[in-house]
């Protein structure tokens, strides 16, 4: 009689090299205050061995995972059970590893516990979509912004518009991307609006359907995400708006015109 063989276990992986030092990428990988520079803007840091690491994007609703392994400036790991898409409780881990390298420190990530099946597949899509643009926020963070805190705005909304780079939010409702954002690839210059005044931006990361994310200059290097948070019809979306060092009147200009935004787009509960 035969048996199926056990599950192969799949990881995601980022390497991402930054021009900082090494004291400086582990303060923002192993405390509140650095990882709400690029991160999740609510986190909390018990550090050392058997702590923990806390991070919400609303200060209400804390997601809270164990410190597994703490060698400081060499590597952390955090680790929390969650049920799998088939209805298990499996252990799921997230690695950072540091490595200095000729003109900075190389940053793995290395997130484990999912097995070969096609049940996870979705979900593990979306987390290489999110963590594709964090690791670039953390590089951006330390580089272009070394010591200024982020201010974070943001816009969330359902959407009943298939989940694509043709979405209604890069639109004449939305953003108004020019060139239009499913013609755009990284590296790529574009228009886009947001609170009345048009601004040039360049695409830093993208991953469709899911995500596509650019840098603003005139908005002193801010980064804008837009993030589909599922696939299916209708799911949430949402803007996200990281500003560093940018002055109240223009956030309050930029707060206005996401809200506008989600007021145009969001669809209403049935």
């Amino acid at each position: 009689m035969s048996t199926e063989p056990p599950p192969t276990p799949r990881t995601i992986e980022i390497t991402i090299d930054i021009d900082t030092t090494l004291e400086e990428a582990w303060k923002a990988l192993t405390t509140g205050e650095g990882i709400a520079r690029w991160f999740a803007p609510h986190a909390a840091v018990e550090p050392g061995d058997h702590g923990s690491v806390s991070v919400g994007w609303d200060p209400k609703e804390m997601w809270s995972q164990a410190i597994t392994v703490w060698e400081p400036l060499r590597r952390m790991q955090t680790a929390s059970d969650m049920p799998s898409p088939d209805g298990r409780v499996v252990r799921i881990a997230i690695d950072y590893f540091l490595e200095v390298r000729e003109g900075g420190v190389r940053v793995r990530l290395v997130q484990s516990g999912f097995d070969d099946s096609e049940s996870w597949n979705d979900y593990i899509d979306g987390l290489e979509a999110g963590w594709s643009f964090f690791m670039f926020n953390l590089k951006h963070a330390l580089e272009r912004h070394r010591t200024v805190d982020r201010v974070q705005l943001s816009a969330r909304f359902r959407t009943a518009e298939a989940a694509d780079q043709k979405h209604p939010v890069f639109g004449p409702d939305g953003l108004q991307v020019a060139p239009p954002a499913s013609e755009l690839r990284v590296g790529d210059r574009c228009s886009l609006t947001l609170g009345g005044a048009p601004a040039d931006a360049t695409v830093v990361s993208r991953h469709p359907p899911r995500t596509m994310a650019f840098v603003v200059p005139a908005w002193n290097d801010a980064l804008l995400f837009v993030e589909h948070e599922g696939l299916k019809s209708p799911h949430g979306l949402g803007v996200w708006l990281s500003l560093y060092g940018v002055d109240d009147a223009t956030a309050g200009r930029l707060q206005a015109g996401l809200e506008t935004l989600r007021a145009a787009l969001n669809v209403r509960e049935p």
